[in-house]
């Protein structure tokens, strides 16, 4: 009996050193293709401390442009925008694209200095997302970037509240090939619904959710966006749909969400989302405990990011 219960013992860690041993012999061009499916967060974080040799191959990577051609800093959760330095994270990775960035998600952390930086950078962006930015996004930065986007095709804010028709207008001339433009939960009125329908003619997919325009907000849009497909207007409690504006959503929209639609619905991450409670409720000072006195600092072993 002994040796029959032996026997299996030593068969399963046989089995675990065998699979580990696999883990780390994969060929190099599969666990690239690996690596590439992480968000830029996990990749300057954690792909290095997975063991030796994915350590080379980090460092390999970071030297490699067209890895950072997309950079995503979303989801990753309140507790880390407090211990790491998300944006030095982030300009660290629009340095590696060399100018080859073409879309970028931003959450937390985003500011007009940032934008203005990627910018900088001499990038051709394709695809921009700001989310839970709040107040640090404004009209004059927007104002200002505006011109230099004019590849730009998707435009994505949520919770970005400080935005108002002004810079609508300002990306609209700027940015002649959007075609997909979300603008979620910013307390948006009519004012912003007539920037679009003005400035924003080609554009096929628009979301609005959580916004305060009316059915005179609706009816521009369905004028001056002649080529729209799509329309989600979850959540704006003050629009009516009846008579004539029904029948026009109807016959000219492909996909249409009206305000009393369910928020469970695959492309919309808020809904009524109580930031104040996710967000704020964390004070200045706790953060301070949170992140030490560390010093931020660059290394040949890889760049330190924490706090």
């Amino acid at each position: 009996m002994t040796g029959w219960t032996t026997y299996p013992i030593s068969r399963r860690h046989k089995e675990c050193k065998t699979a580990s041993t696999n883990w780390l012999d994969l060929p190099l061009d599969l666990t690239l293709m690996i690596i590439s499916r992480l968000d830029t967060f996990q990749i300057l974080t954690s792909v290095k401390r997975v063991c030796r040799r994915w350590w080379h191959i980090w460092r390999h990577i970071c030297m490699y442009p067209l890895m950072w051609r997309t950079i995503n800093m979303c989801n990753i959760g309140f507790d880390n925008s407090v211990d790491f330095d998300l944006e030095k994270m982030c300009r660290y990775a629009i340095d590696r694209s060399c100018g080859l960035l073409e879309d970028i998600s931003i959450e937390y952390f985003g500011s007009d200095d940032l934008l203005k930086y990627i910018l900088d950078s001499q990038c051709q962006l394709r695809r921009l997302q700001l989310v839970q930015c709040f107040y640090c996004i404004s009209d004059k930065g927007l104002c200002e970037i505006a011109q230099r986007l004019p590849m730009l095709e998707e435009l994505d804010f949520a919770l970005v509240q400080n935005v108002s028709s002004v810079a609508l207008e300002a990306i609209g001339r700027g940015c002649p090939l959007l075609k997909s433009f979300k603008f979620n939960e910013n307390w948006g009125s009519n004012e912003e619904a007539f920037a679009i329908a003005q400035n924003m003619p080609n554009l096929r997919h628009l979301q609005l959710a959580n916004n305060y325009l009316d059915n005179s907000g609706v009816s521009a849009i369905l004028d001056g966006c002649p080529l729209l497909e799509s329309l989600d207007l979850r959540g704006c409690q003050f629009v009516k749909l009846e008579g004539e504006l029904r029948k026009r959503c109807d016959e000219q929209l492909k996909d249409f969400k009206e305000p009393d639609t369910p928020y469970e619905f695959r492309g919309f991450k808020f809904g009524y989302l109580n930031y104040e409670t996710a967000y704020y409720d964390f004070t200045f000072e706790e953060a301070k405990l949170r992140r030490g006195d560390g010093e931020l600092s660059d290394n040949s072993e890889g760049v330190q990011f924490e706090k």
